[in-house]
């Protein structure tokens, strides 16, 4: 019997684990249990799609902000390197263009936005690892529940990435298909599914709305992650990445269980450089 063939890269994908939400109090099981997880599973590195905390979009007052240390505090214990791309709770809303439901008004996002460098460093990154690139883009939208934006600036930025060559996968915290089923939700979506349709690109991941949604358009697979949050939602996603296909499988942190959610093909690019 040949030995079944092993994928070049594996990665894990955390979403939506809102530190401080009063349903993961007092200990943040599903993040610790995500942590701990991740390790046994060992991947090259782990992507966490945003919303690490939630009530920094309400204001930078100290007990907010506290938050994100809360949430450094427990992947400090993670292994692999990590790599997080900010949520709407994270930096709040650039044009706040109504208050809060209660009357109230958002956080200021130029003090959010300097905190969350403070602790993160980068809102948008990228690197190649195993001859896969990695896009991960701030997409969080200009105003509370608006479609994701990409500013121009980003996507000059993007488009350089693409043409790189490798293939590429992108990571962002707003879902492009709108709740992950139909068509991309607003104009930044619509031109960055485009680029994707264009390049090749095997899949865009995000979290957001924490549900889990599938959904093939024009040969890329958007996966919506499920969230750290919600008590019953406590799942990551693994990638197996291989020539021209990944493997997309899912873990629920508590009980350790995986299950295989697909094989997903692409068109096979250049994976000769190895380099992490």
């Amino acid at each position: 019997m040949q030995p079944a063939e092993q994928p070049i890269l594996t990665l894990i994908q955390f979403s939506d684990a809102h530190v401080g939400n009063p349903a993961n109090l007092p200990r943040h099981d599903r993040l610790a249990a995500a942590v701990e997880l991740a390790n046994a599973r060992k991947p090259a590195f782990v992507i966490d799609t945003g919303d690490v905390a939630s009530h920094p979009v309400y204001g930078a007052q100290a007990e907010y902000l506290a938050e994100f240390d809360g949430y450094l505090e427990h992947v400090a214990r993670l292994a692999p390197p990590l790599y997080v791309v900010p949520g709407n709770h994270d930096i709040g809303y650039p044009e706040p263009a109504a208050p809060r439901a209660d009357g109230t008004p958002w956080g200021e996002y130029r003090e959010l936005v300097a905190a969350y460098r403070l602790r993160f460093a980068v809102m948008d990154q990228s690197f190649v690892h195993s001859g896969f690139r990695f896009i991960l883009v701030n997409n969080n939208p200009r105003t509370s529940k608006g479609p994701g934006h990409i500013s121009a600036e980003q996507f000059e930025w993007i488009e350089r990435e693409l043409a790189c060559g490798q293939t590429t996968f992108v990571f962002c915290h707003v879902e492009v298909l709108h709740e992950g089923v139909g068509g991309p939700w607003g104009p930044s979506a619509e031109r960055l599914s485009a680029l994707c349709r264009r390049h090749g690109v095997p899949a865009v991941a995000y979290g957001h709305r924490h549900e889990m949604h599938l959904t093939p358009l024009d040969g890329t697979l958007y996966v919506m992650c499920p969230d750290l949050k919600v008590p019953g939602h406590q799942a990551i996603l693994e990638y197996r990445l291989f020539a021209g296909h990944f493997d997309l499988w899912s873990f629920d942190v508590l009980s350790g269980q995986g299950e295989r959610l697909g094989r997903f093909d692409f068109a096979r690019e250049n994976h000769s450089d190895g380099k992490a």
